[in-house]
């Protein structure tokens, strides 16, 4: 809880410490950041309330072999050493 505080703490001073344009362009890009991910977060909820599952289940799947190969990979070449 501590760590949190400080960094909260942290992070207050440096927005404090801003010239004005540099604050404006921070909270700029925060803000499409933002835009960009509830974009992207409102795509994946119609996906999986429109009752879509057959697709989410492919999806997952492909992702689950593909990451499952990744680490694989991995650990052959991390094992030769």
């Amino acid at each position: 809880m501590t760590d949190r505080f400080k960094c909260d703490l942290e992070f207050e001073q440096e927005l404090g410490a801003m010239p004005d344009r540099k604050l404006l362009e921070f909270v700029a890009r925060q803000a499409l950041e933002t835009s960009r991910r509830c974009k992207d977060h409102t795509v994946r909820l119609i996906t999986l309330e429109g009752g879509n599952r057959k697709q989410s289940s492919i999806i997952g799947g492909i992702t689950g072999t593909i990451a499952g190969i990744i680490i694989a990979i991995i650990n052959y070449f991390v094992g030769k050493n």
